[in-house]
């Protein structure tokens, strides 16, 4: 959800607290609490890059990020949604992030050389799995009260690329396109760990490790926030949410013309707004 889409969905929730709406909240009548999060993540990024024989530095900055989101398609979209009865938790995490990105050149020689580029790039990252609290001396999110989760699943990765070049000499267009795609699957396994602060509010501590030359080498993930509840709406309850974020991959297949590697963290700031039926 991008910044001017939140304004008014914020606007409405704080409207909808001021006049004090609520009812009986879905999530009450069942055994299952279903929960809806966007969110909006900011990272740096750095590492490596290695394609065919050519090993580049990867250092991008949020600036460079939001810069080069490519507003013709859907540039950005983050959720996490989570299913929950008892000490089961289903859940689900999706980025994804379209960029664009173009340069060129023109000499000013007698052949008139010159040549451009553009180069579109998407990523999806998507994970899948269950949490079950091994661990709890109270209700979740009650003042001192810890709760302690272990979690397995998968996280999945895809990238594509997709690069138009042109060369002109002397008047005469040669274009050129390439085109590429990969994609992985990681086991994923990890705990959380939350903890009551004060009422409606709440610290949560969440590590998984993952790759284990299934899908990447390696892969890891740490992330911390601080929960609060907002208010009630129309019995549905609105959580907020600022914290911290990591992950990493170190991925690599292929040789020679073929080869790719990508050893890259991504960490930033992360914020969202949750939704609990």
């Amino acid at each position: 959800m991008t910044a001017s889409a939140k304004r008014p969905f914020l606007a409405t929730a704080m409207l909808a607290c001021t006049v004090g709406l609520s009812s009986p909240a879905v999530g009450e009548e069942s055994g299952w609490q279903f929960s809806l999060t966007t969110y909006s993540w900011l990272p740096w990024i750095s590492g490596d890059l290695g394609i065919a024989n050519r090993n580049l530095d990867v250092d991008v900055n949020p600036g460079d990020v939001l810069e080069a989101l490519d507003w013709s398609t859907l540039p950005v979209w983050m959720s996490y949604a989570e299913l929950k009865s008892g000490r089961l938790t289903l859940f689900n995490d999706t980025i994804w992030t379209a960029l664009e990105g173009s340069a060129g050149f023109r000499s000013s020689g007698p052949l008139g050389l010159g040549a451009s580029a553009e180069v579109d790039y998407t990523q999806l990252t998507m994970e899948f799995g269950a949490a079950y609290t091994v661990y709890t001396d109270g209700d979740a999110g009650a003042p001192g009260v810890i709760n302690l989760d272990l979690l397995a699943g998968a996280r999945y990765w895809r990238q594509d690329v997709e690069i138009a070049a042109t060369l002109d000499v002397l008047g005469i267009t040669v274009p050129a396109a390439r085109s590429g795609q990969v994609d992985w699957v990681d086991p994923i396994v990890g705990a959380r760990l939350g903890y009551g602060v004060a009422p409606g509010q709440s610290v949560l501590l969440r590590g998984d490790i993952g790759g284990f030359g299934v899908g990447s080498e390696f892969s890891w993930q740490v992330l911390a926030t601080y929960n609060a509840k907002i208010c009630d709406v129309n019995g549905y309850a609105l959580d907020g949410f600022v914290g911290y974020r990591a992950l990493a991959v170190d991925y690599s297949q292929g040789s020679g013309a073929r080869r790719y590697e990508m050893d890259t963290v991504q960490h930033g700031p992360v914020m969202g707004m949750s939704v609990r039926f």
